[in-house]
């Protein structure tokens, strides 16, 4: 690993850079939740996930591996109403208007 952020205002998850075989990419950690994924880049406003099949196997004995399919799921109002959300969460997702998933996990909300 060559670079470990932690959770730091507004960003609510963790974020290694990861150099491997003339290769980067981000593994990010929820900072609240045990859901971990994958992402090429990770900017303000701006995580382009990834699927990496191979480290997926290594960590799902930990944390939730989410991939692609999950993380661009869109956004369900449905689900928010039926989870176990808090009402601040849901102030947050009323306020930000999420379009998928991946953005409800890993954002730079404050």
């Amino acid at each position: 690993m060559s670079e470990i952020k932690h959770p730091s205002y507004p960003a609510n998850f963790y974020k290694a850079r990861v150099e491997m075989l003339n290769d980067e990419f981000y593994i990010l950690l929820n900072e609240y939740y045990p859901y971990l994924a994958f992402a090429s880049v990770v900017e303000f406003g701006n995580i382009q996930f990834i699927d990496n099949p191979t480290l997926c196997a290594s960590f799902s004995p930990y944390y939730q591996v989410l991939g692609t399919k999950e993380l661009h799921a869109p956004f369900n109002q449905d689900l928010v109403n039926q989870s176990e959300l808090n009402d601040a969460e849901k102030k947050q997702l009323q306020y930000w208007k999420p379009e998928t998933i991946g953005q409800i996990i890993f954002n730079y909300w404050d």
